[in-house]
């Protein structure tokens, strides 16, 4: 596997199943929330780790705690070993899981630089391929596997764990539920005492029926898309045996303080004090998205400053829910809050503040239950890519808690699309880290917004 900058080679492949006879055959339906995010991409995650020893000592010591510690956890997230199928005798897709099902998970080495890997600076977006775990080619007619791993070591440098799971699958929190998982029972080497009060809760009894109409309207346009049950294993594996990391882009990450947020926060009240929830998240967003439309606008002397920008925010819905569903509970329980304006609004002078109460007011009217608010799969189909602004995890998943035994996360990168990703700063208490993917000078153009907006406010 060669790239302009490093090659990566596959030393092992692995099938890690869940210990013989310890889950039964068993099938899940799919829910309406399911099946809003059947036709997205993979989420793609990278977790890098320094670790200043040897291959021996790796394969001697880690590697092994790692596949063990895997299975283990794949007996409580059984479905992510298993397999999406949509049988003739189903009007919907259901992931199914028997004995023998497994993950591949990918042991590769790599010489490329790590600290440049694990840096905030720009880097090709494309560096990143090599370490992104891909699903393997399945002979078995109508199965879709649900999830890949890939663990890259750098000798004497460090490690990088990197997932792939399908979105339809499986939401934020709930992939933050298995990595967590994941990595306490390895760092505790295979004791899953610290997870037995959290264990991922299967009951769909409460959300199966949740919204019937909805189900058969996605299946209708689904089915206009060309995605039935006879073609959708064909055309999801083959989408997903292609990586959605940006071609020609770059990435970087940039990091709001505490003091930052304080004093946006200060700012936008100044100016406009009926802003419903004024959050750390919302400023931060709607900072953001102002740099990234102003950012765009300069590099491009064709922008329309009168065409309808887009910025959602996805928000886990499961406390919302009536009945609601327990925090732990394993799918997608995902709703969204979207501001739309023209893009003259959040160019304005008080831009930030505009974009801070349309988000604001999006977040405050977000109601899952309500079946005319609900988004479905038509609505996020419907979404201009080229004016659409989308936040991607959460800084509430605490992503650089994550320890499998060799000390928490260096880096993490959410590397999947050009959604901006939003995590918790591991270097800055209270601050805020925010990836970014766009072409070169947009980038350039952001950065140097980014930089340079928030100490120019009174």
């Amino acid at each position: 596997m060669e790239f302009p900058h490093h090659m990566v080679d596959v030393v092992e492949e692995c099938k890690i199943s869940p210990p013989l006879g310890s889950v039964p055959c068993t099938t899940l339906p799919i829910t309406c929330f399911d099946l809003n995010l059947l036709t997205l991409p993979p989420v793609q995650r990278l977790f890098f780790y320094e670790f200043h020893h040897s291959k021996t000592h790796f394969m001697a010591t880690i590697f092994p705690n790692i596949k063990h510690s895997l299975s283990i956890t794949l007996q409580h997230f059984y479905p992510l070993a298993g397999n999406m199928i949509w049988t003739q005798e189903s009007t919907i897709p259901e992931f199914f899981y028997k004995e023998g099902d497994a993950v591949v998970l990918t042991l590769a080495e790599s010489t490329y630089d790590f600290d440049l890997l694990t840096g905030n600076q720009m880097r090709d977006a494309s560096m990143f391929v090599p370490l992104i775990p891909k699903f393997s080619a399945t002979s078995d007619e109508g199965v879709v596997p649900l999830l890949a791993l890939q663990v890259t070591l750098f000798p004497n440098k460090g490690i990088c764990i990197g997932l792939a799971i399908k979105h339809v699958v499986a939401d934020g929190r709930t992939t933050t539920h298995f990595i967590k998982s994941w990595s306490s029972i390895c760092r505790l080497e295979s004791d899953t005492s610290l997870i037995g009060n959290s264990l991922p809760s299967h009951d769909r009894s409460t959300v199966k029926h949740v919204k019937p109409k909805r189900i058969t309207t996605n299946l209708i346009l689904m089915e206009k898309l060309g995605v039935t049950k006879d073609t959708f294993h064909q055309i999801i594996n083959k989408r997903d045996a292609q990586h959605t990391v940006p071609v020609g882009k770059v990435r970087a990450t940039f990091v709001m303080l505490s003091s930052d947020i304080t004093k946006l926060k200060q700012w936008v009240l100044s100016k406009e004090k009926e802003v419903l929830h004024l959050s750390s998240l919302v400023v931060t967003c709607a900072y953001v998205w102002v740099c990234l439309i102003k950012a765009r606008r300069s590099t491009d002397a064709n922008v329309n400053d009168e065409a309808t920008e887009y910025f959602l925010v996805p928000a886990d819905a499961r406390a919302r829910l009536k009945p609601p569903l327990p925090i732990t509970y394993f799918g997608n329980c995902l709703d969204s809050a979207v501001a739309t304006c023209k893009r003259s609004e959040l160019i304005g002078e008080d831009g930030i503040v505009f974009a801070a109460e349309l988000i604001s007011k999006a977040i405050k009217k977000m109601d899952i239950n309500d079946e005319t608010k609900e988004k479905g799969l038509s609505f996020y189909i419907s979404l201009p890519r080229e004016h659409l602004a989308a936040v991607s995890s959460s800084p509430r998943f605490a992503v650089y808690e994550t320890d499998y035994g060799f000390g928490k996360p260096k880096k993490v990168e959410f590397v999947s699309g050009e959604s901006i990703s939003l995590s918790e700063c591991p270097t800055v208490e209270g601050g805020l880290e925010i990836g970014v993917v766009r072409n070169k000078l947009e980038m350039d153009a952001f950065a140097s917004l980014f930089a340079n907006t928030l100490p120019a406010l009174s």
